[in-house]
């Protein structure tokens, strides 16, 4: 009666079940959720439990066919929802804040793009927000020192740590060549967010990226 957000929020798995229903909006099932999460099938199922006993979440059908959805009616709902609404909110500015961080030096962009645990969805509260970008040599400085610049007050707004990362063209072609071990697990976890593809890079010569 007092504190019921301790049973709803309790544990990781009532979180994560909660967040997908709450965005999706509409009824899923467990392999829905689970295959959105990337919960386990025991914790889907753990969760979907929980939050029915709390009442925030309700299920329909026959076991084999039972679909879940968010309680709309419950007494909590409407909190709920837009502190869900608000996480998600943050994110896409974070993300929008980066790819417009290089402000009237874009165009000197070749690749902006993310990598690290949050672009592999696998960050905590202790994660950077790494950023790799691509520049000709002779204006990567002043580019990266824009981007750094530009992410200053979001970044204690907003709360993340940005870590800028800055490579001209043979700096890239160094580490292609090198088979270097962070740029294959840098290009392999890259969200690109404006210009090409940051191993792509290279094969197009000197020309800008407008993206």
């Amino acid at each position: 009666m007092r504190n019921p957000l301790t049973d709803i929020f309790g544990v990781d798995s009532n979180v994560a079940v909660l967040r997908e229903l709450v965005r999706h909006g509409a009824a899923l099932s467990n392999s829905d959720i689970q295959n959105r999460s990337g919960l386990s099938k025991s914790s889907v199922r753990l969760g979907i439990i929980s939050l029915e006993q709390s009442g925030i979440v309700v299920s329909e059908g026959s076991r084999a066919t039972k679909l879940h959805r968010f309680n709309e009616t419950h007494f909590l709902a409407p909190q709920i929802a837009a502190l869900y609404d608000a996480e998600k909110n943050r994110f896409t500015e974070i993300i929008d804040t980066v790819r417009n961080s290089a402000g009237d030096r874009r165009s000197l962009l070749k690749s902006l793009w993310i990598y690290g645990s949050v672009a592999r969805k696998e960050d905590g509260l202790e994660s950077d927000l790494d950023i790799g970008l691509i520049a000709d040599k002779e204006n990567l400085l002043g580019v990266v020192e824009t981007v750094r610049e530009n992410l200053r007050e979001p970044a204690t707004r907003l709360g993340f740590l940005p870590n800028v990362v800055g490579l001209d063209l043979e700096d890239v072609a160094q580490l292609a060549q090198q088979a270097d071990p962070w740029w294959s697990t840098t290009i392999q976890d890259a969200v690109v967010l404006v210009g090409d593809r940051p191993e792509n890079v290279p094969n197009h010569g000197g020309s800008n990226v407008h993206g």
